[in-house]
């Protein structure tokens, strides 16, 4: 049987390569404003690992608004700011701003509007986009919207997860195969999500991560030295399973990051899930076009002379797939000795 994933397990892991940045890493700013009294908010602003002291975002306010007391700390992976707000007129239609001193470093931003007694407003602004205007009425249609962009931009900006999905689709091979282990994935992590984010199970980041890692190398050693006795190639339902469940806190992580709104934490929760599920199937369908190209060169090529080749392009598949999950890997282990 032609082996399917190849050519495209070979160009994604290269990618992955190209820079680190791409792993989930790279989470969203935050911004939560909760009203305490009338007119008066405390904010706080959550800015991930990447972003460099020096070039830490300003919160841009309208000119009837003062900020009264300040305070940063450093916490385990992220830096907060918290202020306390003053506004005459109040927040609501106003438009916020963020600005970064020296350059804008293509992050998300995750904006909540959280006023007392009332629906909790979100947003999530692209990189490109650094206004907001607090609209006066919310729903959870709102809510519905923004999580679920939020979680296909996700999957999207984490190759890590894809190149683990890539593994996985390398493995499997066939479309039984395949769609057995992509669903026994896909149950596992959104059961691990759903309970980490609803605070039932929590798992330190670190060792998370890391393991994450792992599993990308564990596929990538089946890749390059194909045994068709071992467990990865016999049993990918159970492979897809395990990791998943692993893969699930990497995915409840990012959300942490954003937050759930108190109100609207299934609909948030749900979408945010389907999203993640949405990308990686526009992945998958991606994956497959390129196989199905792949697949009318080689009748075209003949059979006898790509069936030279697809050992040491396998082989280079495993390598490329295990170089930047080692990397990942050892970079990883650093968290574990930050404090």
């Amino acid at each position: 049987m032609i082996r399917w994933f190849i050519l495209p397990g070979v160009c994604l892991a290269f990618l992955a390569t190209t820079d680190d940045g791409f792993a989930h890493d790279a989470r969203p700013l935050s911004v939560s404003i909760a009203e305490r009294q009338a007119h008066t908010y405390r904010v706080d602003v959550r800015m991930p690992p990447s972003l460099d002291a020096e070039n830490r975002p300003e919160i841009l306010w309208s000119s009837e608004c003062s900020v009264t007391s300040r305070g940063i700390r450093e916490v385990f992976e992220a830096t907060e700011e918290t202020m306390l707000l003053k506004c005459s007129a109040g927040l609501e239609g106003t438009r916020i701003g963020i600005r970064y001193p020296i350059f804008n470093p293509a992050l998300s931003t995750l904006l909540r509007f959280i006023p007392a007694g009332n629906v909790t407003r979100t947003a999530v602004l692209p990189p490109g986009e650094s206004e907001w205007t607090i609209p006066p009425l919310s729903n959870w249609k709102t809510v519905v919207h923004d999580y679920f962009v939020l979680g296909v931009k996700h999957i999207w900006e984490g190759i890590d997860h894809l190149l683990f999905v890539t593994g996985l689709l390398m493995l499997a091979r066939t479309p039984r195969r395949i769609a057995i282990a992509i669903t026994g994935f896909t149950v596992a992590h959104s059961f691990t999500l759903s309970l980490s984010a609803l605070g039932v199970v929590r798992m330190p980041v670190p060792p998370m991560e890391a393991g994450i890692a792992l599993s990308i190398l564990f596929l990538a050693r089946e890749v390059a030295r194909p045994n068709a006795d071992s467990l990865a190639r016999r049993f990918p339902l159970v492979i897809s399973s395990l990791f998943g469940l692993l893969h699930g806190f990497g995915f409840a992580a990012a959300l942490s990051e954003a937050g759930l709104p108190r109100r609207e934490i299934v609909p948030a929760l749900l979408l945010f899930n389907v999203g993640v599920e949405a990308g990686q199937l526009v992945f998958i369908g991606i994956v497959l076009g390129l196989v199905a190209t792949a697949l009318a060169l080689a009748r075209r090529m003949g059979r006898s002379q790509i069936g030279l080749a697809l050992h040491p392009v396998e082989i280079l598949c495993g390598y490329a797939l295990g170089l930047p999950a080692s990397f990942w890997f050892f970079q990883r282990l650093q968290a574990f000795w930050v404090r």
